[in-house]
C-alpha cells in the first residue's frame, strides 16, 4: 500500500465544522443539476387528446375547429377506447378541397351541411405537416411541434443533455490540471445561468438542443470540481459518506421540481425558474474554500496554508498546529512532484481477479445508470395527470435507495451480494406491472397508484447500488489507479446512457414496454453485481491493548524516519509566498529525507477520482 507524506489530512482531520460547512454548501449544486436533467418531465408533457390538430389552410378560414376535425382527420379503426379514436397525425388528401367547397359561400345561410362525410369521398391519408394547438400549457412540444413523427425529438433534446453531462465530466477533468476547482466551480455556476436561460427562450429548436446541451456541461463542471474539494478535505468514513450521500441533493432537487414547475404556466418561464437560482450559489461561493492538496501539488504551498489555517480556527484546533507547518506543507508539494506518473488505462486489467471484477463493474455501470435516469423520465408514461405527485415520489425512492446503500456499505461484508440480489428482486416486482388492471376496471387513479408501486421498488434498488458503484468501484484497485478506474467507469456509463431516452420512446408500443426494458436491465445488471466481491469499506477496528496504545502514543511524540529525524530536511532559505511555485527537481537527489514511514508526519489516504 502507497504511504504518501499527507501534513494536510493531519490538519484539517476527517470531519469538523468547516468540513460540514464546506459540504454542505456543495450539496446545493446538485439541486439545479437535477433540475435541468429532470425539467423535461414538465417541459415537454404528453398532449392531451384534442390539444392539437393538423392545422386548417389559411384560405378556408374555418372557424369551427371541432367540426374541422371531424371532417379532416380519419378515425382509427378496431380502438378499444374511443377517446382516441382520432387520428390527430394524418388527414384525408382531399380535405382542403373538401373544406374550401363548403367554405366558399358568401351567405353562410345558404351553406348546406357541410359536416356531413361524402358518399363517394377520396379516403387516402396524408401526414400532418403543421398543427395547431390548444394546450392550456406552453410547452417545448407546442413550441416546436413535437407530435406524431416528431414526438421522437423530445427524446433527442434529453439525448444532447445526457451529451452535455459526458463532455462536461472529461471537460471538467481537463480543467482542473490548470484552474483550481473553486474557479472551475465559479466559471460553470455563471455560465448555466447563461445558458440556461437562453435555453428557455431560444426560437428554434436546433439552438434549444444547442443551448441545453450546454447547461448540461455547465452542471458538470460544477459538481465535478465540487466533489474533488470534498474528496480533498474529508478522511475515513465521513468520505465514504459525504461521496454516498452527495446523490441525495439530486434526488432533493427532483422532489423540489414539481414544486417549483406549479408556479408556471410556460416552459421558457421553467427554465428560468431553475437558472437563476443559481446566483444564490454565487453568492454562497465565498464560503468554499480551494482544494488545499490542489494547492499544494502545484507548488502554491502558502495559498493552501491560509485555507489549513482558517479550517483549524473554525474547528478549533488551532493549538494543535504543528510548528514547522510551512516544513511539512513544503515537503509534501515537493513529494508530489516527484510522484511518478499516474497509472495507465490498461494497468487496471492487470492482477488477481482484475478481468472479472473490471468487465462486471463497467457493465454494472452502464446497465444501473441507464435504468436509473430512464426510469424517472419513464413515469411521464403513466399519467399527465400525476405528474407532480409521481415526480415527488420517484426522487423520495431515490433518497430511501441511498440510504439503503450507505448502510449496506458500513455494516455489511458483502455489500456487492446483496444489492445485486435487491435489484434481482425488484426487477421482478417490475414485471408485476403487466398484471395490474386496467384504469376501466379499477380506476385511473388505482391504475397509476399501482403502476407507480411496481416501478418505483426497482428505482429504490437502482440508488442503492449506484450509491455502492460511486463509492465502492475504487476499492477493487490498488491506490495508484483508483482514479484512471474512476474516471473510465463514469465516462463508459454516461457513453450508453446516452441510449436511456431512446429506450423510454419505446411506450409508442405499448405503455409498459419501457418498464419491462428496464426491468431487464435491472436483473442483468444484479447478476453482474453479485460477481463483484471487495473488502469491507471499513474494516471493524478491534481495542488495541494498553501495551499498544502507549507505543502508538509514544511514537506519535516523536517523528522517526527510518532511524533518522527530520533534521536531514533543509528548507528554502527564503518563504515561499504566495505567488510562487516550488519547482521540481531535475535529479533524483535533493534535501528529501529518505522513505517516510506511517507515523506523525505521514498519513494513508486513497487516491479517489473526483466524481463527474
Amino acid at each position: 500500500m502507497q504511504t504518501k507524506v499527507d501534513a494536510v489530512g493531519r490538519i484539517t482531520g476527517p470531519w469538523g465544522k468547516w468540513q460540514l460547512r464546506t459540504v454542505l454548501l456543495i450539496f446545493l449544486c446538485k439541486i439545479p443539476s437535477s433540475w435541468f436533467m429532470a425539467c423535461i418531465i414538465f417541459t415537454a408533457p404528453a398532449p392531451r387528446h384534442g390539444e392539437f390538430f393538423c392545422k386548417p389552410p389559411n384560405t378556408i378560414g374555418a372557424q369551427n375547429q371541432t367540426q374541422w376535425i371531424k371532417v379532416s382527420h380519419p378515425q382509427k379503426e378496431e380502438s378499444d377506447d374511443q377517446e382516441f379514436s382520432i387520428d390527430f397525425c394524418n388527414v384525408y388528401q382531399d380535405a382542403q378541397e373538401h373544406a374550401h367547397h363548403y367554405y366558399n359561400y358568401e351567405n353562410t345561410e345558404q351553406e348546406p351541411r357541410v359536416w356531413e362525410k361524402p358518399l363517394h369521398r377520396n379516403s387516402n391519408v396524408i401526414p400532418c405537416t403543421e398543427f395547431q394547438h390548444e394546450a392550456d400549457y406552453h410547452s417545448v412540444v407546442t413550441q416546436y411541434d413535437l407530435v406524431c413523427s416528431r414526438d421522437i425529438l423530445v427524446s433527442v433534446t434529453q439525448f444532447f443533455h445526457l451529451f452535455g453531462v459526458l463532455t462536461g465530466g472529461i471537460l471538467a477533468n481537463q480543467l482542473l490540471k490548470y484552474f483550481s476547482p473553486r474557479n472551475v466551480m465559479l466559471f460553470g455556476m455563471i455560465t448555466q445561468i447563461f445558458c440556461g436561460n437562453l435555453t428557455g427562450h431560444v426560437a428554434s429548436y436546433e439552438l434549444h438542443v444547442f443551448f441545453r446541451c450546454l447547461s448540461a456541461v455547465c452542471c458538470a463542471q460544477m459538481y465535478t470540481a465540487g466533489g474533488q474539494i470534498m474528496a480533498d478535505i474529508t478522511g475515513g468514513k465521513y468520505r465514504t459518506c459525504v461521496s454516498t450521500l452527495f446523490e441525495q441533493f439530486w434526488s432533493i432537487g427532483v422532489m423540489m421540481l414539481p414544486g417549483v414547475a406549479s408556479f408556471w404556466s410556460s416552459w421558457s418561464h421553467l427554465y428560468m425558474a431553475i437558472s437563476w437560482p443559481t446566483v444564490i450559489l454565487i453568492y454562497l461561493w465565498q464560503w468554499i474554500p480551494d482544494s488545499p492538496r490542489w494547492l499544494i501539488a502545484r507548488g502554491r504551498t502558502q495559498d493552501a496554508k491560509k485555507i489549513l489555517l482558517e479550517c483549524a480556527e473554525v474547528n478549533g484546533t488551532r493549538y494543535n498546529l504543528p510548528h514547522d507547518i510551512d516544513k511539512q506543507l513544503e515537503l509534501q508539494a515537493q513529494t508530489a512532484m516527484d510522484a511518478p506518473p499516474p497509472s495507465g488505462w490498461w494497468s487496471i486489467w492487470k492482477g488477481d481477479r482484475a478481468v472479472r471484477h473490471m468487465v462486471c463493474v463497467h457493465l454494472a455501470w452502464s446497465l444501473y445508470i441507464v435504468v436509473y435516469y430512464g426510469m424517472l423520465l419513464n413515469i411521464r408514461s403513466f399519467s399527465r395527470d400525476h405528474l407532480y405527485i409521481n415526480t415527488f415520489v420517484a426522487g423520495l425512492s431515490e433518497v430511501i435507495g441511498t440510504f439503503i446503500g450507505l448502510f449496506l456499505i458500513l455494516k455489511t461484508t458483502r455489500k456487492w451480494l446483496w444489492t445485486g440480489l435487491f435489484n434481482i428482486m425488484a426487477g421482478c416486482i417490475a414485471y408485476c406491472g403487466w398484471l395490474v388492471p386496467k384504469p376501466s376496471v379499477i380506476g385511473l387513479d388505482a391504475n397509476v397508484a399501482l403502476l407507480m408501486c411496481s416501478a418505483m421498488v426497482s428505482k429504490m434498488a437502482i440508488s442503492t447500488t449506484l450509491s455502492i458503484l460511486t463509492t465502492c468501484t475504487v476499492e477493487l484497485v490498488s491506490d495508484d489507479k483508483k482514479k484512471i478506474t474512476s474516471f473510465s467507469t463514469i465516462c463508459w456509463a454516461r457513453f450508453w446512457l446516452l441510449g436511456a431516452p431512446f429506450v423510454g420512446s419505446t411506450v409508442v408500443f405499448g405503455q409498459l414496454i419501457p418498464q419491462a426494458a428496464f426491468a431487464s436491465l435491472a436483473i442483468l445488471g444484479g447478476l453482474c453485481t453479485s460477481l463483484i466481491s471487495s473488502p469491507r469499506t471499513h474494516p471493524i477496528s478491534t481495542p488495541a491493548s494498553p501495551a499498544a496504545q502507549g507505543a502508538q502514543n509514544m511514537a506519535s511524540q516523536f517523528t522517526i524516519i527510518d532511524g533518522m529525524d527530520n533534521k536531514g530536511y533543509l528548507p528554502t532559505s527564503k518563504p515561499i509566498h504566495s505567488n510562487s511555485t516550488i519547482r521540481k527537481l531535475t535529479t533524483p537527489q535533493s534535501n528529501l529525507p529518505p522513505q517516510l514511514m506511517p507515523g506523525i508526519w505521514t498519513t494513508k489516504i486513497s487516491e479517489d477520482g473526483p466524481p463527474m
